[in-house]
């Protein structure tokens, strides 16, 4: 899990996020009400159907935002999240404690974890 997360606020405008996916290389975020509870999510593909749309003036993430988020509990098991990355077509999991924003998982995310924590450690030379 990455515990950094660049989140947004249903009040983001498009304009906004179009910079800030662009700035820090994101291609996705979290949209966060005053909580932190996840209230959606917003993809580079949504972003990008706005553009071709080119109806994005004034728009804001609640505008443009998937409803409702597919999230899950920081204990979810390994397994079980990369069915959910697969099953919904997703590359992007939220990960909630008490329903606020913790951290997020993407396949980079399990790759990482199973090379530094399931596979055995290559041989060593002597």
């Amino acid at each position: 899990m990455t515990e950094r997360v660049i989140a947004l606020e249903q009040g983001t405008p498009v304009i906004d996020m179009l910079q800030l996916f662009a700035n820090h290389h994101l291609s996705g975020a979290p949209v966060i009400d005053g909580g932190h509870h996840i209230v959606g999510f917003v993809s580079e593909t949504d972003l990008l159907g706005v553009l071709l749309r080119k109806e994005y003036a004034g728009m804001t993430a609640a505008d443009v935002m998937s409803t409702p988020p597919i999230c899950v509990d920081e204990f979810m098991p390994t397994d079980e999240v990369m069915t959910l990355l697969r099953a919904n077509r997703i590359h992007h999991l939220p990960v909630v404690r008490e329903g606020r924003l913790v951290g997020i998982i993407t396949p980079q995310d399990i790759l990482r974890y199973f090379v530094e924590c399931v596979m055995p450690l290559p041989p060593s030379t002597a």
